[in-house]
């Protein structure tokens, strides 16, 4: 092995060398990353929903539907609260004289709906938009169309289906009723707070300006077919005084507490359907899996330098 070192090119060498350090930085990235969730998980005390503070917690709770129109995943029409959905196409191609065959992605779908955590008698709406979430409902079926012919009610077919169709469906859901770990930043919205008579006033003059001919009936009052200064300033005036009606009315709705992605990047939005102890084990194999080949490429770093050396 040593002779072989000994005898790669100035660009071989360089070459491997290079991939091993980056190889080796990445493997100490995804530990780091992996391990910090592992310290998260185990340290951030779990809040009730009825006396959660401000700001980055740890809930648990069961998902309940949001609104009154259900979501349905795009490919296999299963009624669920999120989904993800990717379509992959199989490829053939031919490499140093062997065929060989690999899956590419053709679509990638991945649901933003809201929906609700329940926690005894209180509740909080969920953003999943940007999560990791670990769900355990996960379909995977064949065909030979870009586009399922058929749905797939929470039931996998074999992977030797795969070597008789050219594209693969497959879906991640979470479902009403399931129990739900949610690390993330959580805030109450006020309405009022949320927008100011101002903001109100510059949505109510958008959506006028939207429709320029009941603008026109409404505000041209010398007739001319257009709104002159003193014309767009009556305008304002009456945009701004049913603002002031409509901010009134915000002040009246119900404040609604959410959980989404946190303001910090560093700080993960994790989704799962496993519970805190299954998660932390997940994330501690990983990291343990990546600490080792972080050290057995630096390893093979460093005796390609030595053996080089020689």
């Amino acid at each position: 092995m040593a002779t072989v070192a000994a005898e790669l090119s100035t660009e071989e060498y360089r070459l491997i060398l290079g991939l091993l350090l980056l190889a080796a930085i990445a493997s100490f990235y995804f530990f780091a990353r992996n391990w910090k969730r592992v310290r998260l998980i185990e340290n951030t005390p779990t809040a009730r929903l009825r006396s959660a503070p401000q700001g980055y917690v740890e809930l648990i709770g069961k998902t309940q539907g949001y609104g009154d129109q259900p979501i349905y995943a795009p490919l296999s029409n299963h009624p669920c609260l999120w989904y993800h959905s990717q379509i992959d196409q199989q490829e053939t191609f031919t490499e140093n004289g062997r065929s060989q065959t690999r899956w590419n992605t053709v679509y990638q779908n991945v649901s933003d709906h809201r929906f609700k955590l329940i926690d005894g008698d209180s509740y909080c709406y969920v953003d999943p938009s940007d999560a990791e979430v670990r769900g355990n409902e996960k379909l995977v079926w064949y065909g030979n169309t870009e586009w399922p012919t058929r749905t797939q009610i929470l039931e996998s077919q074999s992977i030797a289906l795969a070597m008789k169709h050219n594209y693969r469906y497959s879906e991640q859901l979470i479902l009403p009723g399931q129990s739900l770990y949610i690390l993330g930043q959580f805030r109450t919205c006020s309405a009022i707070a949320e927008q100011s008579v101002r903001d109100v006033m510059i949505n109510l003059i958008d959506d006028w300006k939207k429709d320029q001919t009941a603008l026109k009936h409404r505000f041209d009052t010398n007739r001319d077919g257009a709104i002159d200064q003193i014309e767009w300033e009556s305008a304002r005036q009456q945009a701004h005084t049913e603002a002031q009606k409509i901010h009134a009315q915000l002040a009246l709705e119900p404040d609604e507490n959410i959980i989404t992605q946190p303001n910090d990047p560093k700080r993960p939005f994790i989704i799962s359907v496993y519970p805190q102890s299954s998660l932390a084990r997940h994330y501690k194999k990983t990291s343990h899996w990546s600490l080792t080949a972080c050290v057995a490429l630096l390893g093979i770093t460093i005796w390609l330098i030595h053996a080089r050396g020689l």
